[in-house]
């Protein structure tokens, strides 16, 4: 018998077991990423003067990306008072705009957003879009819902 194979009786015969090398590193998913394409907000937002956007948006990036790394209750929280802070200061950019804005412009904007929220509340109602049962594929809405939303707000700004 060799040494490593009494060694293995040994751990069994006393209930020893060897520890198993695990990686313990959380795989990051899309959600984590796309939460990055905010930043080009605040970039947009501080170059064409809206600053308190574009912190709203430093702050949704923040949260975002905590809370898709390190998903908790709390981290939860904070990412939905950012999206609620920037969700309210965009529709009142877009309402005070409304008569500056053109049809076409408006009609992009208003078409993001109602896309975020059938991809968001209606896909809870239905279990489907970001609430899917395979998360890759929830992650994936998801990630599309952070692109659609970061285009409408740039079209907000821009208009």
């Amino acid at each position: 018998m060799n040494e490593n194979s009494s060694f293995t009786s040994m751990q069994m015969k006393h209930g020893l077991r060897k520890k198993k090398r695990t990686n313990k590193r959380h795989k990051l998913n899309s959600c984590f990423y796309s939460s990055f394409i905010f930043l080009m907000n605040v970039i947009l937002f501080l170059y064409l003067g809206y600053t308190f956007y574009a912190f709203l948006f430093l702050c949704l990036w923040l949260t975002s990306a905590l809370y898709h790394s390190a998903p908790s209750a709390t981290n939860c929280i904070l990412d939905k008072l950012s999206i609620f802070g920037v969700v309210i200061y965009g529709g009142y950019l877009f309402f005070t705009k409304r008569y500056s804005i053109s049809v076409k412009m408006a009609m992009i904007i208003i078409i993001t957003f109602l896309t975020t929220i059938f991809l968001y509340g209606y896909g809870y109602k239905v279990k489907r879009y970001c609430f899917d049962k395979k998360k890759k594929r929830a992650n994936w809405f998801h990630s599309g819902m952070h692109v659609i939303s970061s285009i409408g707000h740039c079209f907000i700004a821009l208009a």
